[in-house]
């Protein structure tokens, strides 16, 4: 028990030596790249990029895999290799300008380098203490998104998983609060998000990644995707406007445009779990339309169809396990 203790012991304080190096690594980081004039911070994002993209074998073949799953055919192996090099070189500029935006993007100049189209209709939407929903991918940057937002609603949250650093989790989150935006934890559960907007406030769900809990089973790109379905769920439960929220960057830049879609009409036949799967459904497509226009700036790295891969393994070893059924005898066939 003894023995225990002290691995225990050694094992957390081993943790929390990663945790401060790791904390040091990104502050010092941020104030070198805070320091950059805007032109040289893009060329370091884009040449981020291109060395993750060098180095990142794992992350590349997931990209690669996910787009030729995802639009089989729509692409030479040419064209396929060099959407996967802007994926990561999106990502590099994404990750930079996070960073550089805490000395140089502040609350009175977003919606300068931010501009949004839609915002009316969700004003009025949002009028009489009304809450709202909105929800989006993880394209352009939503990181600077989640901030423009609040600037032009006011009060505005978003849905984040928290990363595992305790200290690198509070400064992203005072960088994300410093743009007058709210951060919800995922491990907090509903009861967060439904009082906001009780509140009458906004709120962001980003739904393009794989979830293992509350999940609508719909499809992606014409793959089974296991997706959230707290949006729909919230939305329908508490009758909120609900909209399509996603940003846009322009070129290689620290410049983008932001868009918000809605109120959208929600399918709303009294059956909540049809709905719910209905309107999640509505959702992805929603999307993926968008994906498909701009594809180098939505996150292929990311295993989405984790759901189809897995039935299709289950279904594969099932094929593999039926000639051994056949095998038996019709007498202890049931049996086998």
């Amino acid at each position: 028990m003894a023995k225990k203790k002290r691995k225990k012991n050694r094992d957390g304080f081993l943790r929390r030596v990663q945790y401060a190096i790791e904390y040091v690594f990104v502050r010092a980081l941020s104030g070198l790249i805070g320091m950059m004039p805007e032109r040289l911070a893009v060329f370091a994002g884009q040449a981020l990029g291109t060395i993750y993209w060098l180095v990142g074998f794992y992350r590349r073949r997931i990209a690669r895999k996910n787009i030729e799953k995802a639009m089989p055919g729509e692409r030479t192996q040419r064209e396929v290799g060099r959407l996967v090099r802007e994926v990561f070189i999106h990502i590099g500029l994404s990750t930079v300008e996070t960073l550089w935006m805490r000395t140089h993007v502040t609350r009175e100049n977003i919606e300068e380098r931010f501009p949004v189209e839609g915002v009316e209709p969700a004003k009025q939407a949002l009028t009489g203490g009304r809450g709202g929903i909105a929800f989006t991918p993880h394209l352009g940057n939503w990181e600077l998104f989640g901030g423009c937002m609040a600037a032009h609603l006011g009060r505005f949250n978003a849905l984040a998983r928290p990363v595992n650093n305790p200290l690198v989790r509070a400064y992203t989150t005072r960088l994300r609060e410093n743009l007058g935006m709210r951060v919800l934890s995922t491990r907090d559960g509903v009861r967060p998000m439904i009082k906001a907007l009780k509140n009458g406030e906004g709120l962001a769900i980003l739904i393009d990644q794989h979830v293992s809990r509350a999940f609508a089973s719909v499809t992606f790109f014409g793959r089974e995707a296991a997706t959230t379905a707290v949006v729909a769920s919230l939305a329908l439960r508490m009758d909120l406007p609900t909209f399509m929220a996603y940003s846009l960057r322009d070129g290689h830049s620290f410049r983008h445009h932001g868009y918000l879609v809605g109120p959208l009409d929600l399918v709303r036949t009294g059956d909540h779990d049809a709905d719910v799967h209905a309107n999640t459904q509505m959702f992805n497509d929603e999307l993926e339309k968008i994906v498909r226009q701009h594809p180098g700036q939505w996150l292929w790295t990311h295993r989405r169809w984790k759901l189809a891969e897995r039935k299709a393994r289950r279904r594969k070893k099932q094929r593999q396990a039926a000639p051994a059924t056949e095998e038996c005898s019709p007498n202890v066939r049931e049996a086998c």
